[in-house]
């Protein structure tokens, strides 16, 4: 039974302790710096999609049709998301005649649960149809499409 304890404890704090969040800097009428984190099993592989749907949305709400990516970087890691303890502890003593004795013995473990993370970091330079810098850049339209949930 703790085993499975155990391993429901690992599996929850691993799954559900996890978060995805995305903050959009303006750098200039054109130009926005776009950094997304993400944390636990679930969400880590939706950094990227995550990433590519917010510079689109930009694009398209600054009144621009295509994108282009500059200083893009990825990272993975991970961070602490909990700990499973676990505690045992025995004693044997005898009472009598004003003599106490006693033995004691104890164990104890804990196991520290990890969740992993991912993060995006880019720099969007954004761009009408009709401008040279959008030719070879992302359609946002077709983006939103790709990467819509």
């Amino acid at each position: 039974m703790r085993t499975f304890t155990f391993i429901a404890s690992c599996s929850l704090a691993v799954c559900v302790g996890g978060c995805i969040s995305t903050q959009e800097m303006p750098l200039a009428p054109n130009v926005v710096r776009i950094d997304t984190q993400s944390r636990g099993y679930l969400f880590t592989g939706q950094t990227v999609p995550t990433t590519m749907r917010a510079a689109a949305k930009a694009t398209l709400e600054r009144g621009y049709s295509h994108f282009k990516f500059a200083e893009a970087a990825l990272q993975q890691g991970s961070v602490v998301a909990g700990s499973v303890s676990s505690a045992n502890a025995n004693f044997n003593g005898t009472y009598g005649h004003g003599y106490y004795s006693g033995q004691a013995s104890g164990f104890g473990s804990t196991s520290v649960v990890r969740a992993p993370t991912a993060g995006a970091a880019v720099t969007v330079i954004m761009f009408h149809a009709n401008e040279p810098g959008a030719q070879g850049a992302f359609d946002a339209e077709q983006v939103q499409k790709q990467y819509s949930q």
